[in-house]
C-alpha cells in the first residue's frame, strides 16, 4: 500500500470537508422561504412539523425492506466486493479509491433524477403533504446506497445513529455545523477503535431521530407548504432537490472518511 497515495487522498478529502463548511458557514434563509413564513398560520406550521416527524420516524424506523426492493441491493454490493478485491491485489492508489467514489456519485446522480421528477409532479399537482414519506424514503435511499458504496451497512443502531447525525449535521450552518462536524468525526473514530454499548446507542438513535426529523423539517416545512399549492409548488418541489443534494454531498465525505481510516496505511 502507498504511504504517499493514502496520505494524498486523506488530504484531498480533509480539504473538500473544510470547503462543505466554508460553503455553509454564512447561509442565509432564502427571501422565498421568509416570505411565505409569514403567510403560514402558526397553527398549520404545528400540523406540518407534526406531519413531517411522523413520517421520517415511520420510513426510517420500518420503511428499510421497502427502501431495499427500489434499488440492486445485492448488484451494489458485488460492484463493491469487486472493487475491493482489486485495491487488495493493486495496493491503494488514486485511481483505485475513483472505483468506489464513482459508484456513490452515479448513485446520487441518479436519485437526484428521482426526487427532481417526483418533487416538481407533486408540486405541479399541488401535493405537499404527500411527498414528504416519497421524499424520506428517496433521501434514505440515496444514504444507504452511498454506505455500500463504500462497504457499510446501515441496520445496526450505530449505522443508524452515523446516518441520522450526518442528515442533522449537513442542514446546520456556521459553528453550529463545524461542532456537530467534530462530533461526526469523533463517532467515526469511536466507532473503529472501540467497542459501542448497544442499549447506549438505541436510547442516542431514538433522541437522534427527532432531531434529524426536525432539521429536515426546517429545512423542507415551507417548501412542502406551497408544494401544496398547484402550479406554483414547482418551487417547493425544486427545494426538495437543494436539500437533498446537500445531504448526500455531505454522505459522501463522511462515508469516504470512513474508508479511508478502515484503509489507513499499517
Amino acid at each position: 500500500m502507498s504511504s504517499f497515495s493514502w496520505e494524498n487522498e486523506w488530504r484531498l478529502e480533509n480539504l473538500k470537508e473544510e470547503s462543505f463548511l466554508t460553503k455553509h458557514i454564512m447561509d442565509k434563509t432564502p427571501k422565498w422561504v421568509n416570505f411565505v413564513r409569514k403567510k403560514v398560520p402558526t397553527s398549520l406550521q404545528r400540523t406540518l412539523e407534526s406531519a413531517f416527524g411522523k413520517a421520517f420516524f415511520m420510513v426510517f424506523q420500518k420503511g428499510t425492506g421497502l427502501i431495499e426492493k427500489t434499488y440492486r441491493k445485492d448488484e451494489q454490493k458485488s460492484i463493491y466486493k469487486s472493487s475491493n478485491r482489486k485495491m487488495d491485489r493493486e495496493g491503494f492508489t488514486v485511481s483505485g479509491v475513483k472505483r468506489f467514489d464513482r459508484q456513490a456519485k452515479r448513485t446520487i446522480r441518479k436519485n437526484l433524477v428521482i426526487s427532481l421528477f417526483e418533487g416538481i409532479a407533486l408540486g405541479i399537482c399541488g401535493m405537499g403533504i404527500p411527498d414528504i414519506p416519497i421524499f424520506v424514503s428517496v433521501l434514505l435511499k440515496s444514504i444507504y446506497e452511498i454506505a455500500i458504496s463504500f462497504g457499510f451497512g446501515y441496520t445496526s443502531e450505530k449505522e443508524k445513529l452515523f446516518i441520522l447525525k450526518l442528515i442533522d449535521a449537513s442542514l446546520k450552518s456556521g459553528d453550529t455545523l463545524r461542532k456537530k462536524n467534530e462530533e461526526i468525526n469523533a463517532l467515526i473514530d469511536a466507532m473503529n477503535e472501540e467497542e459501542l454499548d448497544e442499549q447506549v446507542i438505541s436510547l442516542m438513535v431514538t433522541r437522534q431521530t427527532d432531531e434529524a426529523a426536525n432539521a429536515l423539517s426546517r429545512e423542507l416545512l415551507y417548501g412542502k407548504f406551497i408544494q401544496g399549492k398547484a402550479i406554483i409548488g414547482l418551487v417547493g418541489g425544486i427545494n426538495d432537490i437543494v436539500c437533498l443534494k446537500r445531504i448526500t454531498d455531505y454522505a459522501v465525505l463522511k462515508y469516504k472518511r470512513r474508508f479511508l481510516i478502515e484503509h489507513g496505511v499499517e
